[in-house]
């Protein structure tokens, strides 16, 4: 039996892009790509605020994504096709770190 996967995703904008930049560049510009991979099962965008912060000084991330799926090979069916090629392709573009951390869900509330 399959289990649902889950991709955190942590990244760095590309140097001297402001957060604003940045947010409008992965939620209009890439979001899109991830869109069309015809397995995923939801797609949520994180982007840092600047009002709060506990750490001082540049963050290690300014932003992360969460994406789920039903089963492993479905995610790794969506990474292997043309539009999950584009998808890497293009946040190559506008990060320098992307982290990428699989991980099975505990919903606790």
């Amino acid at each position: 039996m399959s289990q649902p996967v889950k991709l955190i995703a942590l990244l760095k904008a590309q140097p001297g892009m402001s957060r604003a930049e940045f947010r409008e560049r992965w939620v209009e510009g890439h979001a899109p790509f991830t869109l069309k991979f015809k397995n995923l099962k939801g797609y949520r965008i994180n982007v840092a605020i600047d009002e709060y912060q506990e750490i001082e000084g540049e963050l290690p991330y300014d932003g992360t994504a969460e994406l789920w799926w039903d089963s492993l090979e479905e995610m790794q069916e969506d990474f292997a096709s043309p539009e999950g090629q584009a998808a890497g392709a293009d946040a190559d573009t506008f990060t320098i770190i992307r982290t990428h951390i699989y991980t099975r869900e505990h919903v606790l509330k």
